[in-house]
This record gives structure tokens, C-alpha cells and sequence, in this order.
């Protein structure tokens, strides 16, 4: 091989690197945690005080799951991904407890008796 063929060889294997080394994060868990991010939106996690923090990080952790993707680091990615959905799914829960607990003091006549005193302490 010549020098030309050999530069050519060369260009050819790093410019295949360069387009190969763009990282994707795993779509299925992408999506799920883009689903879990909007069920906490739609059921008012904005507007709950405890639930509000956690959506909040995993919309910044959505991001920065992205961000890492672009920049060819899978691991930190899906590391982000994971905790975006693990605070989504935290933040529909607080959602759905504020809710319940809601309901529970409109049937009870705007009292509700706590039956794990544990809880009510943590508040």
C-alpha cells in the first residue's frame, strides 16, 4: 500500500469512528421515562408541594440524560435516565397520596385521623 491508500485507509476508519461514536440511550426505557415525567404532569405534580421537587429533577435529569447521549456517554446517560424515572414515579406517587388524602378529608368532613402516627410526625 502507498501513502495515499494509507492516509485514505486511515480517514476511512476514523470517520467511521467519529459517526459510530454517537451514543443513543436505550429507547424503551427513553420512552418510559418520558411517560412516567408526563403522568406526573398531567396529574398536577406541579402543583403539589412535595411531588413539585421530585418532577422537577426528573425533567433536569431527562435533560441530562440527553446531554450525555449526544456527548457519546452511554452509562452516565442511562445512569440519568434511571433517576429521572425513579423521581417521576416518585412525584405520581406523592400526586396520588395528596390526592387521596384530599378526597379522605372531604368525606370525613375536613378531618382526617392518621393512622400511622410515624408519618404525620415525618410532615
Amino acid at each position: 500500500m502507498n501513502i495515499m491508500h494509507k492516509s485514505l485507509a486511515f480517514g476511512v476508519v476514523i470517520a467511521t469512528g467519529i459517526g459510530c461514536g454517537s451514543a443513543s440511550l436505550p429507547t424503551e426505557r427513553l420512552s418510559s421515562t418520558e411517560a412516567s415525567v408526563r403522568a406526573a404532569q398531567e396529574l398536577g405534580a406541579q402543583n403539589e408541594p412535595r411531588a413539585q421537587l421530585h418532577l422537577r429533577l426528573a425533567t433536569e435529569e431527562l435533560a441530562a440524560a440527553r446531554k450525555f447521549a449526544e456527548n457519546g456517554d452511554d452509562d452516565l446517560g442511562t445512569q440519568q435516565l434511571d433517576r429521572a424515572k425513579a423521581d417521576a414515579e416518585l412525584a405520581v406517587a406523592l400526586t396520588r397520596e395528596a390526592s387521596a388524602r384530599q378526597e379522605l378529608q372531604s368525606a370525613n368532613g375536613g378531618t382526617v385521623s392518621n393512622p400511622n402516627p410515624a408519618v404525620q410526625a415525618e410532615r
